[in-house]
């Protein structure tokens, strides 16, 4: 599905446009867009989406069309699927000076991926009825919060996390059960916004984009751990280039154009209010600062995803 495209609209498509799939929200894809374009000239021509399926729907189409690519490059909120992608052999190095200089830690060791900007996961709860001084900053203490569900976006992701505390995550899988598990993110907030929900799991873009229309909503960062690295856990957005693309030099300009400070600000002061990290970006928002965010090894991380979300499920609809 087209949701949109700049310039060009879908039925009347420039073949020498840069095709962009992204999975991040409209409103925030538009603006970068539009600054990308303004500053290099490139006209995109951007798919995406529907909310509770973007990500998986997006890298199953790309997966689908592998030997006749019509993507030139993916900007994936979720890093999951930038390595579902990579395990398909769907994406390429992207080799530039910016790249090169590209944070070990957000980059995979074969320049065919790039993280940047990411959200947080957190707890969100009406400040009209609950006092944040008073909540647990302990993760494994909300079980019974809202959730979305696991199979598609960031909560899949942030359990597969979680379940490299083994014993802690068993408890708390456990403790779903009697959890209302919800279409997505954006669901959960609205459930506590409907007082429906005391508490929801979910991400910091769907709190700030809902603080922002007027609601009484805000979030907390809990830990999952007391010791360094153990803090919330922070997904960041993904840019990698399509195997095959057509556009090789716009796609190579659009990556750099994603890891650099201006594409950090556009994001930092959107409505989602993703994390900058680049050091330079982060004093122009202190209320944007990474608390030790958790530690995790990106690819344990999917390697386990499927099995965890499978175990979850089935125990979910055994108990409901």
């Amino acid at each position: 599905m087209c949701s949109c495209c700049i310039v060009s609209a879908c039925a009347q498509r420039d073949d020498n446009a840069l095709t962009v799939y992204v999975s991040a929200d409209d409103y925030v894809a538009k603006e970068v867009f539009d600054a990308f374009t303004a500053q290099t000239g490139i006209v995109v021509n951007w798919v995406g989406d529907t909310e509770a399926s973007k990500t998986t729907a997006l890298v199953q189409r790309l997966i689908q069309e592998k030997d006749n690519p019509v993507a030139d490059v993916f900007w994936s909120s979720d890093i999951m699927g930038a390595l579902a992608l990579q395990s398909a052999n769907v994406i390429e190095p992207c080799q530039s000076t910016v790249t090169e200089q590209w944070p070990a830690s957000l980059k995979d060791e074969g320049n065919r991926w790039f993280a940047f900007s990411p959200r947080a996961r957190v707890i969100a709860f009406n400040p009209e009825i609950e006092n944040p001084n008073e909540l647990s900053t302990d993760w494994w203490s909300y079980a019974s919060s809202s959730f979305a569900d696991p199979r598609f976006g960031t909560t899949g992701t942030h359990f597969a996390a979680m379940s490299m505390f083994e014993d802690r995550f068993q408890r708390f899988r456990s403790s779903l059960n009697g959890a209302p598990m919800l279409g997505g993110n954006a669901a959960t907030v609205q459930a506590v916004i409907d007082g429906r929900s005391r508490f929801a799991m979910t991400d910091s873009d769907d709190v700030f984009a809902a603080k922002a229309r007027g609601h009484s909503i805000d979030f907390i960062l809990p830990r999952h751990d007391d010791v360094s690295g153990g803090g919330t856990l922070y997904i960041p957005n993904v840019v990698c280039v399509i195997r095959g693309a057509d556009q090789k030099d716009g796609a190579e300009a659009f990556v750099n154009f994603m890891l650099s400070d201006e594409a950090a600000r556009i994001l930092a002061r959107s409505d989602s209010k993703n994390y900058p990290v680049q050091q330079s970006v982060q004093s122009e928002f202190p209320e944007l600062q990474m608390v030790d965010p958790l530690v995790v090894d990106w690819n344990d991380v999917f390697e386990v995803k499927e099995q965890v979300i499978s175990a979850l499920m089935q125990s979910l609809n055994t108990n409901h």
